[in-house]
């Protein structure tokens, strides 16, 4: 299996790393195979390129079989650049439509929710529609009666494919 790796900025380094020698010891017990491929994407590449994600590369990251995507954000780079330049472009482009995050309890004391001794659960999300779209706008924007506007767009296709 060919895995484009993006580990991405601050914590997404350390997680993907972590996430690696996992991958590395699931080839070594079930002979599994993966062929991983480094790409610099996140905040650094973007302060010293000006550039988020190339044409090239989401093109290229689309033949792979799978993408470990680790984090993207840093303090140094305005809100929305990274997001909407590299997170979002590669859902758009490449359909990424579903979010899965499973949620399980280990043990009853890892949890601020008094009393529970079992969690297990996934958590759907559409990834592509929904806020995600992108629609709203200002009105009045910079003024004592400025108001921000934001629509969810759901069509039928996305919410049954999820």
């Amino acid at each position: 299996m060919r895995i484009a790796v993006v580990p991405g900025d601050g914590i997404g380094k350390e997680v993907v790393a972590e996430g690696l020698k996992v991958l590395g010891k699931v080839e070594e017990l079930f002979g599994a195979s993966f062929d991983f491929e480094e790409y610099p994407f996140g905040a650094e590449h973007y302060l010293k390129t000006g550039e988020t994600l190339p044409d090239w590369a989401v093109e290229e990251l689309g033949r792979f079989d799978a993408i470990y995507f680790g984090a993207i954000g840093d303090p140094r780079v305005k809100p929305g650049v990274l997001e909407h330049g590299i997170l979002l472009r590669l859902r758009f482009s490449l359909d990424l439509y579903v979010n899965l995050r499973p949620v399980k309890l280990y043990h009853p004391r890892l949890t601020p929710l008094k009393g529970k001794e079992r969690i297990d659960m996934v958590f759907v999300r559409e990834n592509t529609e929904g806020l995600y779209a992108g629609s709203g706008g200002f009105l009045r924007k910079g003024t004592p009666n400025e108001v921000a506007v934001q629509e969810m767009i759901n069509t039928r296709h996305g919410v049954e494919r999820a």
